[in-house]
């Protein structure tokens, strides 16, 4: 009978339809490319444009080559150091759009070890441009790259000398996976290894999924021998923009909150009134509008090329001052009044009462300023100009277009990038909602 009284609403069931559905799109619309992103930084950089797109990447292969050095004399470590960076770097860069994980060369003759080679997939990615930046393949080319590839430990390389007898197969399998096939087909043509196919095969490798990951911590610059010209890696731009954003953030707390705490209780209400019109108008100037006199600006304060260069414009926007303003005119005035009886000064009432009631717009505006701050581009870009002030944004342009790091790499870097940010608006987000609510923009 309880029920048969209950008023129902007319139309309700196709609000919640309406509100589920919405809700349900929005879901997937935001779901769908984060986990495509994800999928697409496991992946080698040709398997990304298929179509129909694969949405699980393919389990990177480990290639395992024997050569036998049978009938070949007077041969020295240096002599099979060259055969085996020959076999692992320009039979790579044959198969460098494969799903390989791993190369791994073992020199035998006479039924006895000579030496062990091996190489990831992040290491040939990172060096590849240097080492094999063409299909052309010879001995001089690789005499050349030898050092490097030693410096920078490329490759590992053990000489074995008269090492342990030979254990594993000794005739090539008439069927062979893909990966295997295609360096079998290139070893036995070339003209240029020394040591002849014995045995070829391959495993997968799961671990080796993460080799884009990787590469991003193994680009960490260096010195050119040669023009002197020092360049970074993704570590030290990931720094900078660690820095940029983290010191934005103290000066808009610092300066928003003050400024906030001013308008919001000592000033007129006539005054504050017009000073906070004033600081919400600067909203609505586009950014492009005052990016050359912003540059100036800058250029005058001779802070183009540095840190402050970048932060500076971000220290104080209108939008965050309204913020805290909307906020802190909802706190009990009679506590400030109390503190103020108690001969506490302005700054330390805002210090010592103020900030510890406001642990939720500080959290809102810190949150918006990372999300700004650290997914700029333009801004660093323009008065950024050298390589030791690039924040990672600006880094990732110049990786995808000068280091012909493909499609892979340049996702995982947007994965890293995204972490920070799926971490603080999760662990922020009751404080977000309960800082928004009493800022004045309810509803």
């Amino acid at each position: 009978m309880a029920g048969r009284g209950r008023i129902k609403e007319k139309g309700s069931l196709s609000v919640k339809i309406v509100s589920y559905s919405v809700a349900a799109f929005f879901i997937l619309a935001s779901i769908v490319p984060l986990f495509w992103m994800v999928s697409s930084s496991m992946k080698d950089n040709i398997t990304i444009y298929k179509f129909p797109p694969t949405w699980l990447p393919e389990v990177p292969k480990t290639v395992n080559v024997t050569l036998n050095y049978d009938g070949t004399d007077d041969l020295k470590k240096e002599d099979y150091e060259l055969d085996a960076m020959e076999a692992i770097w320009f039979t790579w860069k044959r198969m460098q759009n494969e799903a390989v994980g791993a190369m791994k060369v073992t020199g035998v003759k006479d039924g006895e070890v000579v030496y062990k080679a091996s190489m990831p997939s992040y290491k040939f990615t990172v060096g590849r441009s240097e080492i094999v930046p063409t299909m052309i393949a010879t001995h001089a080319t690789m005499k050349n790259k030898l050092q490097k590839i030693r410096d920078n430990k490329y490759t590992a390389f053990t000489f074995l000398g008269e090492g342990d007898k030979y254990s594993g197969e000794t005739t090539i399998r008439p069927e062979l996976p893909q990966q295997a096939a295609n360096a079998l087909k290139w070893l036995s043509e070339s003209k240029v290894v020394k040591g002849k196919v014995q045995t070829i095969d391959e495993i997968s490798d799961w671990k080796r999924l993460f080799d884009n990951y990787i590469v991003l911590w193994e680009m960490t610059g260096g010195v050119d021998s040669k023009s002197g010209t020092v360049s970074y890696g993704f570590p030290h731009f990931l720094l900078n923009s660690v820095l940029v954003t983290g010191i934005t953030i103290i000066l808009q707390l610092i300066i928003g909150g003050t400024a906030g705490y001013a308008l919001a209780h000592l000033l007129r209400s006539k005054t504050s009134g017009w000073l906070t019109l004033f600081f919400v108008a600067t909203i609505m100037i586009p950014e492009i509008a005052i990016l050359v006199p912003l540059y100036l600006t800058m250029d005058k304060l001779h802070l183009v090329n540095t840190l402050w260069g970048i932060i500076l414009p971000h220290t104080a926007w209108g939008i965050v001052i309204f913020l805290f303003k909307g906020f802190f005119e909802q706190l009990p005035s009679e506590l400030l009044q109390a503190g103020r009886i108690d001969g506490a000064s302005e700054m330390k009432i805002f210090y010592r009462i103020v900030v510890p009631m406001s642990a939720p717009i500080f959290t809102v505006v810190a949150v918006m300023t990372f999300i700004a701050v650290w997914n700029e581009f333009l801004w660093p870009l323009v008065v950024a100009r050298t390589q030791n002030v690039w924040t990672f944004t600006v880094a990732l342009n110049d990786f995808q277009q000068r280091r012909s790091l493909g499609s892979n790499v340049i996702m995982s870097s947007l994965v890293i990038a995204t972490i920070p940010l799926m971490l603080i608006i999760t662990s922020c987000q009751k404080l977000i909602e309960k800082g928004v609510s009493f800022t004045g923009l309810k509803g």
